[in-house]
Formats: C-alpha cells, structure tokens, sequence
C-alpha cells in the first residue's frame, strides 16, 4: 500500500502513544503554521445518515465479532447500559490484544463514533476507535497513557497509523485531563482519515489526520496495550454514519 501520509493538524514534536519503534517516512508532512489544517467537508449525522448504532442495551447487535475473546474480560452487565472492556495487555498491530470488537466496514465514505468513560494512569493504557484492514495497516484513535519519553504526553488523546507494519508519525499527542467522558470519531472521506473528539457531544475538536490508502475491512472498538493491572474502559454505544 503506497504511503501517501499527510499532516492535518500543527503539532510540534509530537510522537506516538506505545511501546513500538516508530519509524516516520520521509514523506510525512507537517502542516506549517501559515497553513490551516484540512478536512473534509462532512454533513453532520442525521437519523437518516446513521446506518448502524448500538447502545448496549442489554446483548450485542448482529453483526459483531469478537477477536480472541476472554468472556471474562468484558460485560454487559457490570454497569447498565455500557458496554465494558477490561483494559489488558496486548496490541493490536502484533495480535496479542484480546477482546477486540470488530464488525464489517461499510463500503465507501463513513464515521464512527463511540463515547468512552476512561482515565489511564500507567504505560501504555490505550481504549478507543479502530479502522482495521490488517494487522500491519490500521488507524487507532481514542485515550491513552504514555510518560517519560518523546512519544508522550502523559493522559491524553492520540491517534496511531500503522502502515505495512510501519508505525507513522505524527500521531497527534495532546495531554487531556478535563473529563473523565470523551466522545471520538473517525472518519473516512476518500483517502482522508480525521480524528475528532469532543467532551459535550456537541462541539467537535479537529485532533489530526492522516492520507492513507487503507482499505478498511473491519471497524469496531478496543481497549489494551496495559503494563499493569487491568482498569476498565466504559463504552456507551457505537454509532456509524454514512458521510458524503
């Protein structure tokens, strides 16, 4: 999959949440400060727009898969109306993460949207939105913990590219330590991926982005990559939106 990774948000010195090498083509660019950052022009989500949501009401919806399933690591039940992760060991990008919700991806443009209640303390403690075409190529962008290096803000937000294994810079760190319940998007437009969050629901920050010729296969949620005892992510639903 050629690499054609684009800059869409001004971050300077800014690396990525997690424990792999991080490698950055020389093609990465960064959006100087004379230059606004981009994104695509999207309609706002409509009930006629929204093509799937689950509300963890009770059992999953059709349609869900889960990837190396530990029953013992999520519930239902453990707090109404949410859907719990344990936050375990394990990435994505190697397949040791486990209880990894995947569902099919829609053809074309799309969004997804989950509201997550979670606040990481310890490396590297990560829960989010995940756009999937393989191990070796995806996008993961949610709340996580990282400290003590050039990859790090300590609590905060981060969006992860992996390409051909590859782990992309920049990843768009930004320290968050406002509310413990953050909504996330990601959203395809084309070959333009942008991640948003916003702590109302209402108003939406523009976090970064990246070009990227990912062909997704999978779309869903996950919670891992934890260095110490398990904490949970809570996870309110599930939303995704077909975008024009």
């Amino acid at each position: 999959m050629k690499l054609r990774t684009v800059a869409l948000v001004l971050l300077t010195f800014i690396a990525a949440c997690g424990s792999p090498e991080v490698q950055s083509p020389p093609t990465t660019e960064v959006v100087p400060p004379s230059q606004p950052p981009q994104q695509p022009t999207l309609e706002a989500p409509t009930s006629e727009t929204i093509s799937f949501r689950d509300d963890f009401d009770g059992d999953l919806l059709e349609g869900w898969a889960w990837v190396r399933e530990d029953p013992s690591g999520w519930s239902l039940s453990a707090a109404t109306g949410y859907l719990q992760i344990d936050v375990g060991p394990g990435h994505i990008h190697d397949e040791t993460i486990s209880n990894l919700l995947m569902r099919p991806a829609p053809t074309g443009d799309f969004q997804i949207e989950t509201s997550l209640t979670f606040t990481p303390h310890a490396d590297f403690q990560f829960a989010g939105l995940v756009i999937f075409e393989s191990s070796t190529n995806l996008m993961q962008a949610g709340r996580a913990f990282c400290e003590g290096g050039f990859n790090c803000v300590g609590d905060g937000i981060y969006l992860d590219y992996y390409e051909n294994g590859t782990f992309i810079l920049p990843n768009f760190a930004q320290a968050y330590t406002e509310t413990d319940t953050l909504q996330l998007r990601l959203i395809k437009s084309g070959t333009q991926y942008t991640f948003q969050s916003s702590s109302d629901g209402t108003n939406w920050i523009l976090r970064g982005g990246h070009v990227s010729d990912l062909q997704p296969l999978q779309i869903g949620l996950f919670a891992g990559q934890n260095t110490t005892s398990a904490i949970p992510a809570l996870f309110d639903y599930f939303e995704v939106s077909n975008v024009k």
